[in-house]
């Protein structure tokens, strides 16, 4: 074994283990009296059947949609920043995440039908990632910097507008933008979270079977040409797979920020770029990172959690600039 593939091993190992730990404290939060202890006897079968209903119908839930959520964001930004070879390259950078959520508060609005939130939270996701392919495009060719400067007008005009369903909602309504817009899995249910899983899956998929394009991309557009790759198809494929694996996010979840932003960081650190290693661990320390997260915010106030994306903002944030920084230190030596 070599010395790169016994880290890549031993990397693995370390966020596998974490990722069943954070499971397990996820599990053992909440209001209920369920701990580590009650967890156990809910797997083993020795709870009640109060117990085994908290678990499986609340906390179990809650816990696959930080899964589907974390894994989605990670992949889509770690394959965003390879593809536009950008670090801040993000989700909700591109208006990926405002324009599902700007699906999501207009549904609530208009439609009123099972699944019609989560249909037009793709649909907003989807339109909103092809408006900023459109606008970043000069000759039939997009550019990375031209489709950053158009995802950033596109989350702003997004952004812009679910401030004003939320300015115009009654109090009754105003909560349920609320969500959208901060994120939360208080709302997460099994046939939500299936559906989700069905549009996001396959873009997961999509995503690693591009991890080798990927690399080549972080040579240059023409370097990657002359390399065999083919440009325009990876950069619809990824593009398209990164928006729909986000919009499934963001129609069960809401906007969780940073998440898809600081999570490669964090990985490319300590595995490096290749994405056939950055991609897959990105999957999995993201949906760690959002498993503690929801812990955290039910550990604050277990009757009524906070709503996870202030509490990723607040973790992310910090971590954020203390990479900004070291790269800046870095660049100065």
């Amino acid at each position: 074994m070599s010395p790169k593939t016994g880290k890549v091993a031993l990397i693995s190992a370390f966020l596998v283990l974490s990722f069943l730990l954070s499971a397990a404290i996820s599990l053992s939060c909440g209001a209920g009296g369920i701990d580590f202890a009650g967890l156990w006897a809910a797997v083993s079968g020795g709870a009640d059947e109060s117990a085994r209903l908290i678990i499986g119908q609340i906390r179990l839930p809650r816990l696959a949609a930080g899964i589907l959520a974390g894994a989605s964001l990670s992949l889509a930004g770690g394959a965003m920043q390879s593809l536009f070879r950008n670090p801040l390259a993000d989700p909700s950078i591109l208006g990926v995440s405002s324009g599902a959520a700007l699906g999501a508060v207009a549904a609530m609005t208009v439609f009123a039908g099972v699944f019609a939130t989560e249909i037009c939270a793709l649909a907003g996701g989807l339109a909103a990632a092809f408006a900023v392919y459109k606008l970043g495009a000069f000759g039939g060719r997009a550019s990375a910097f031209s489709t950053l400067l158009a995802g950033i007008a596109v989350n702003a005009f997004c952004g812009a507008l679910v401030g004003f369903f939320m300015y115009s909602a009654r109090d009754v309504g105003l909560r349920g933008y609320v969500f959208w817009s901060l994120g939360s899995l208080d709302r997460c249910g099994w046939a939500d979270i299936l559906a989700a899983a069905a549009a996001a899956v396959p873009s997961w998929i999509a995503i690693l079977l591009c991890a080798r394009p990927l690399n080549l991309m972080l040579l240059g557009r023409q370097q990657a040409f002359h390399s065999g790759v083919n440009v325009g198809l990876v950069w619809v494929l990824v593009g398209s797979a990164a928006a729909l694996a986000t919009s499934a996010s963001v129609a069960i979840c809401g906007i969780i920020g940073f998440v898809g932003l600081v999570v490669p960081h964090m990985v490319r650190t300590v595995s490096g770029p290749d994405n056939r290693v950055l991609l897959p661990l990105s999957a999995v320390g993201g949906a760690t990172i959002l498993a503690l997260a929801d812990a955290a915010a039910r550990l604050w106030s277990p009757s009524d959690p906070v709503p996870i994306g202030v509490v990723t903002a607040l973790l992310g944030a910090p971590f954020f600039l203390a990479l900004l920084k070291r790269a800046g230190d870095s660049a100065d030596d």
